[in-house]
């Protein structure tokens, strides 16, 4: 009789030694901290358990795969703009990628998904879409010592230690109301966005405060904050502004799925974009969709899916040293629909 032998995984040695398969890869790998008692603890487990090396996936391997953690927003295209962006340069860079979307990105989410990831060896993490204003000291030194590069793409919260690729958010925000400014408009509606998305809404916001101020004639103005990134706020935003600031000629808003919003407001009320109220938009993912097309502030989503691979595709030439990098890109304003005007 012939007994078959279980083929030990790496699952089997991280419960043995009581510690997540993360930690034993990065035991087996040598490639992040790990204190030395848990080391102890994951090499007694190794032991016991008969688990051979030869089954980890090999150098080459590990070096073409990228975690990926995004959140998922249908209604907001901005994570699966940037999402088919990254997959253009993973494939330009011979890589693959495992990516995970997440209804909230915060500090729990992110060290689940970064665990998971760690565990199919990926050689770098990609975060875009974190909610909360700071990372938890457990996570940040669960990131630091995760043996692989960390980039956070926008939606920085206070990654300062980790890779950034970040947007002047304030220069898009204040290239909108300028324009609309020096368009003559006398009357401008701003739709905002709230406290989920705090710095990206705090910097556009703070962008087009600057225009006003720089105004030579400011205009009057109307910020409306709205709670959700659902595209009927915007309707409800402008028909509340009508009651509240009659007679605006300009909107602004804090991203294109306002625009949808509005625009369908304007159709109901019979008022015409552009030739009666001229709205700009923000990100740039649906505004020229539209009929008519819009004009709105273009995000380099290329240029930024670019600048996070090159980080992880520069971190694995052990030749060179490493430093963490912040790379800040900017954005244009994109104006439609106003030659006929």
């Amino acid at each position: 009789m012939v007994m078959k032998m279980k083929k030990i995984k790496l699952a089997d040695v991280a419960k043995e030694a009581g510690v997540s398969t993360a930690t034993v890869s990065r035991v087996l790998n040598n490639n992040g901290y790990v204190s030395n008692e848990v080391r102890s603890l994951v090499w007694r487990a190794v032991q016991s358990t008969g688990y051979e090396r030869g089954q980890e996936p090999d150098c080459s391997d590990r070096q073409k795969l990228v975690g990926v953690i995004l959140k998922k927003l249908p209604v907001n295209m901005f994570f699966e703009t940037l999402n088919y962006a990254l997959q253009d340069e993973f494939e330009k860079a011979g890589m693959q990628s495992i990516t995970l979307f997440c209804d909230h990105v915060n500090n729990i989410t992110v060290k689940e998904r970064a665990e998971k990831l760690l565990g199919f060896h990926v050689c770098g993490i990609i975060i875009s879409g974190f909610e909360e204003d700071t990372l938890t000291r457990e996570v940040r030194m669960f990131l630091l010592s995760c043996g692989v590069p960390v980039v956070f793409v926008e939606r920085l919260a206070d990654s300062q230690g980790f890779n950034q690729v970040c947007v002047d958010n304030t220069l898009g925000g204040y290239l909108a109301a300028r324009h609309l400014i020096e368009s003559g408009h006398k009357k401008i509606v701003y739709i905002g966005r709230g406290k989920l998305d705090y710095h990206t809404g705090s910097y556009r916001l703070e962008g087009f405060m600057k225009a006003v101020r720089e105004a030579k004639e400011p205009p009057e103005y109307l910020v409306k904050i709205c709670s959700s990134p659902n595209v009927e706020e915007g309707y409800h935003a402008l028909k509340e502004a009508e009651q509240e600031l009659p007679g605006f000629t300009g909107v602004q808003a804090w991203y294109d799925g306002y625009v949808v919003g509005a625009m369908r407001y304007f159709y109901e009320r019979g008022i015409k974009v552009p030739e009666d109220v001229e709205i700009v938009g923000h990100d740039d993912t649906y505004s020229a969709l539209l009929v008519p097309p819009v004009s709105s502030v273009h995000l380099p989503f290329e240029e930024m899916a670019c600048a996070a691979v090159n980080v992880i595709v520069h971190w694995q030439d052990e030749t060179v040293e490493h430093f963490v990098r912040s790379i800040y890109l900017e954005p244009k304003l994109v104006l439609r629909g106003l030659d006929e005007v």
